[in-house]
This record gives C-alpha cells, structure tokens and sequence, in this order.
C-alpha cells in the first residue's frame, strides 16, 4: 500500500483531521449511516456499476455505490431510457430504462447495496484497516462525507459528459424550440417531422426507434457512410428504399426557419454545395458527448486520451483501485456494455482476492450458489 497517506486533488494536505468536512449537499441525505467499512465502493451506478456490485454480492463481499447524478443507470436513464440496445446477450432488444431495472433488480434486490445519488468522489485517502492495523483501508472523501472502502472500482461510464454542439451551425436559438440532444420519451416525436442529425451509432439507432412514432425521418451526416453497427445500418437502407426515411448524405445544416418554433431546415452538399429546403418540426441532434474524468482527473490514475489505462486485470496504478466499462482503456479495448460486464466480474474477483488472498479468483457457478436462497446442486 502507498505510504502517503492522500492522493487525488488535495494531495497532501495533511492529515484527515485537518480537513474541512465537506459541505451539507443540497437535498440528499447524510452519509453518516453508511459508516461500515465496505469491501467495495463502486464509482458509478450505471449498467457496468450495477454489475459490478452484483458480482461482489456473488462472492460475498460488502459493497455500495456512488454517483454524482440523480438517478440509477448512469447515461441509459439520463440520455436515451428509451432507446432501444441491442448488443446485450440474452435480449434480441431492450429498451435501456429497463435494462436499468433488469439491473436494479438483480442487484439491489439480491443484496443489501446502500446506493449514495448526487454523490461527487473528490479523493482517496489511505490509513489503517481499525480491524487489522497490518492493512490500510481507503477513504473516499465524498461532497457529501466520506466512505471507508478496502477497494474501489470505477466505472463512471465515460465520466461527466454533455452533448457536443453543432460544428458551423449555431443551434442555441432553437434549443428548447424543437432543436434537441436527449430524448426523454420518444412519443413526444409523434406524428412529427423529424430531422436526426449525426453519423453514429446514436443517430442510426433512433433512426430505426423513431420509425413507428414520427410522422417523417430525415437523417443528416455531413459525411458519406455511417460510424453504426453494420445491422442498424441495414436496416436503415431499407427504410430508405421503403421510403420511411430520407437519408441525405454528405449534407449540413445552412439555415433553420419558422415563428416560434421549427418549421423548415434548408440544408447542402457538403460538395456541390447544392441546398434544399425540408420540411421540419423537430431536429434531434446525436452528435456525441463531451466527456471528462471530473475529480478522478486529479487522481494518481495513468489516463490515456481521457480514459483510465488499466492492464488485463482492471487494474489501475493506484494500489486497491480498479477499474471497468467505457471509462478505461487497453490494447484490444471494446467499449460495449457487454464487455463492461465481463471487466466487472475481472475486477471484482481482483478486488476480492486482494481482500482475501486465500479466495480462488474463479468465483462457484452462479447455477450452484453465490444467490441468497440458492440450494447447492440445484439449477
């Protein structure tokens, strides 16, 4: 264990005494109940962090979890909860609100999990395990209070995000007016003229979810092809020849019109420069998200291109600390919530096996035990 004894943004500043606790935090309760020391403390309630606090529920370690947004399933409830996902295995298609509950229900039901919303990790600190001075053990100073933790794993997603803006159009004037980068619910595009704009796998996706709901798809891309799962992008193809939806490729947006709100979106080849005028009441922009690591950017943690660079185990570079989902980063890397799942279950049995190394790091099968109520040797 490191013998410093804080790392992150107030490195050095002494010891924990010293330091000011931090704010009440406006709405959300006292941390104060969850003084235990837990075996893990998982950054992040979205679908990997769910996953992660169920695997230390399988293999019978303590955890909770933390997130600085307001809700359980990190950008699935905050961006698209009805969108649907398609790369999960054992659903041919799930919205992602319920596969949040799915989640929700697999872990918090099964296990005694405390979840702490509207939480913000600021920085570890280390000291001495009260039950085994031999050991250190962490704390996690919140700005809401501070948590004691044997590990931590991360997997904050992509970390605090915010869509990205329009390049050579400025949209600010009809934000709010039928120009919009999340979708709540998908009926209030009923029987409207929608313009999707962008080129990934967000655009392509409510491409194909907005076929029995609008009126009208027009998708724009200010470049030839689409950055999307080869099957979405097939499926839109045969949209477009059905004529549910006009695909206007390499196109951008010149000029928006109307009164109060959107009524018609000129836009030109990117080449020819050749314009036309389309009929619109509703522009949904997906053109990716901004993200940054927040806090943990101030942590000791070796990041690559804004993600945290993790070996085969999810291990990070700081001791007790791993990692999982869209937030790290390895040679061979697929950011899928798939694969985050299987980057829980790795850290997990790191994490515990680093508690306890007279553990096996390959956990029992799930079929014989690990679920409270399971009978061994019964399906």
């Amino acid at each position: 264990m490191p013998s410093d004894r804080s790392n992150g943004a107030s490195a050095g500043a002494g010891d924990h005494d010293g330091v000011p606790p931090a704010p009440p935090h406006s709405g959300a309760p006292s941390l104060e109940h969850d003084s235990e020391v837990r075996d893990v403390t998982v950054i992040g309630a979205g679908p990997v962090g769910l996953s992660t606090a169920f695997w230390a529920g399988m293999r019978e370690a303590s955890s909770r979890i933390i997130d600085s947004l307001p809700d359980l399933g990190g950008q699935l409830t905050t961006l698209y909860p009805e969108k649907w996902i398609f790369d999960v295995p054992g659903y041919p298609r799930v919205l992602a609100k319920d596969l949040v509950e799915q989640l929700r229900r697999q872990t918090l039901d099964q296990f005694d999990v405390p979840v702490h919303l509207e939480t913000t990790a600021d920085r570890v600190e280390y000291e001495p395990d009260p039950e085994d001075p031999e050991r250190q053990i962490m704390r996690l100073v919140t700005d809401r209070g501070d948590l004691l933790t044997r590990t931590i794993v991360i997997a904050g997603g992509h970390g605090a995000f915010e869509p990205k803006k329009l390049p050579g159009f400025d949209m600010t004037p009809w934000e709010g007016r039928g120009a919009q980068y999340l979708v709540g619910e998908k009926a209030a595009f009923a029987g409207k003229r929608v313009m999707i704009v962008g080129g990934g796998d967000s655009a392509c996706d409510w491409t194909v979810n907005l076929l029995d709901t609008a009126a009208d798809i027009t998708l724009v891309h200010r470049r030839e092809g689409f950055r999307a799962h080869e099957v979405t992008v097939r499926e839109i193809e045969g949209a477009r020849l059905a004529g549910q939806v006009d695909v206007r490729t390499p196109y951008q947006i010149r000029e928006v019109s109307g009164e109060r709100s959107i009524e018609s979106v000129t836009i030109f080849h990117s080449e020819t420069e050749e314009e036309v005028e389309v009929p619109c009441d509703a522009i949904l922009l997906q053109l990716g998200f901004k993200t940054a690591l927040g806090p943990l950017k101030a942590w000791p943690l070796k990041v690559e291109k804004g993600a945290i660079k993790v070996d085969s185990l999810m291990r990070t570079s700081m001791d007790g600390v791993w990692a999982a989902g869209d937030i790290t980063t390895f040679d061979g890397k697929l950011k899928l919530i798939a694969t985050g799942f299987a980057e829980a279950a790795v850290a997990v049995a790191q994490a515990v096996h680093h508690i306890r190394p007279e553990t096996k790091l390959q956990p029992k099968y799930s079929t014989n035990t690990g679920v409270p109520g399971a009978v061994e040797g019964q399906a």
